[in-house]
């Protein structure tokens, strides 16, 4: 087909942790309905998302409603490659306006989470929103039933179902889910990984399902992985690797999902041999939020830290062809950028951090990045 199209609004269901419906998860704006007032019937047969779907028709995506992805594929793939390739077979010209089956499902129930990592938030992370003290409720949502509802009529025409959070393992409303989506549907999972596995109901009733993909959230080893993503143990987290590899032979595969960030900009060599050792692939993601975390917004000398870690990276042989190519745009997008320098917002972020959340954390940025601490200065 050689017009624009997607599959997502007739094919996909995206719920976030407050009800917020979506046919896909590219970015938060532009929700077409909210659960809490609405029914989700009358939010995917109505007249906003028959809209998307005219546009749609006509071979271009809708200027507002896509806006994410047209952005993304100014620079390579968006979300709309993944709802297409789920759904290849989808023909949008037949299709009516006022049609949807849920293909690929993406429902997340609330943000109960184990961790509180320093690039993440309490709109994200229970763990967060409690060391700020704001109030959260982890009991199922009054429209559960609604959606469990719906994707059990459905569920025949489920293709992928994505596990994603807060923390997907800590979710009980997925035990459920996992209980009416068949055996030979592919269920993802994007998870930290980092609790005790035997003790985890959802954990069980995956390991014994045929297609699970395994998408494993840190971007660091060590200390600095129990500095970044506060609340997890490193130990922890090799161990349930080891009983997750255990699985690679029983039609389960997986790899590690982590987000480029100051906090692994010099040490991405040290990270890529721990995860060759251990037989894994990385799929890096570009950092969104907050921006003082993102090493093309520091200073020349921070800049250079990162290109020369870079730089030594693409000189391996054993990089697959995602991590060369996203390493090769980074290293174009650092040689293109403006002059910035987030040191003052950085050095707040750190003195937070170390000061009224992860207090036991006190000075451990200076330990652990003294190559940053010359860098950017006095923190």
């Amino acid at each position: 087909m050689n017009k624009t199209y997607c599959a997502a609004p007739w094919h996909g269901l995206h719920i976030n942790p407050f009800g917020n419906v979506k046919t896909c998860c590219a970015g938060d704006p532009n929700i077409l309905g909210n659960l809490n007032t609405q029914g989700i019937n009358e939010i995917l047969h109505g007249k906003k998302l028959q809209e998307i779907r005219a546009t749609l028709k006509q071979g271009r995506m809708h200027e507002e409603y896509c806006y994410n992805c047209i952005q993304a594929e100014r620079y390579g793939r968006s979300e709309r490659d993944w709802h297409n390739s789920v759904s290849e077979d989808f023909d949008p010209t037949s299709a009516e306006l006022d049609y949807h089956r849920p293909v690929l499902v993406d429902v997340r129930w609330n943000i109960t989470c184990n961790q509180s990592c320093n690039y993440c938030g309490d709109k994200c992370s229970s763990k967060w929103a409690t060391l700020k003290g704001i109030p959260f409720k982890s009991q199922v949502r009054p429209y559960y039933q609604q959606v469990h509802n719906y994707l059990e009529q459905y569920q025949n025409w489920m293709r992928e179902v994505a596990l994603v959070g807060g923390e997907p393992l800590l979710l009980p409303e997925n035990e459920r889910l996992l209980d009416i989506i068949p055996d030979d549907i592919t269920v993802t999972v994007i998870t930290n990984l980092s609790m005790d596995l035997s003790k985890n109901k959802v954990f069980k009733k995956l390991e014994n399902r045929s297609h699970v993909g395994w998408s494993l959230s840190f971007d660091n080893i060590n200390e600095r992985y129990e500095y970044v993503r506060y609340g997890g143990k490193w130990d922890q987290l090799e161990h349930n690797i080891q009983k997750l590899r255990s699985l690679f032979n029983q039609g389960h595969w997986g790899g590690i999902h982590a987000v480029y960030n100051l906090y692994n900009a010099t040490c991405l060599n040290e990270f890529t041999d721990w995860a060759r050792s251990q037989q894994l692939e990385i799929q890096w993601q570009s950092l969104y939020q907050p921006s003082y975390l993102d090493p093309l917004k520091h200073n020349k000398q921070v800049k250079q830290l990162a290109i020369n870690e870079i730089e030594k990276l693409l000189d391996r042989t054993d990089l697959t062809v995602g991590e060369r190519d996203f390493f090769i745009s980074a290293l174009n997008n650092f040689n293109s950028a403006e002059e910035q320098d987030e040191a003052l917002k950085l050095a707040q972020h750190i003195h937070d951090i170390e000061t009224l959340y992860h207090t036991d954390k006190a000075g451990y940025f200076l330990q652990l990045w003294p190559e940053l601490a010359c860098a950017l200065g006095p923190l």
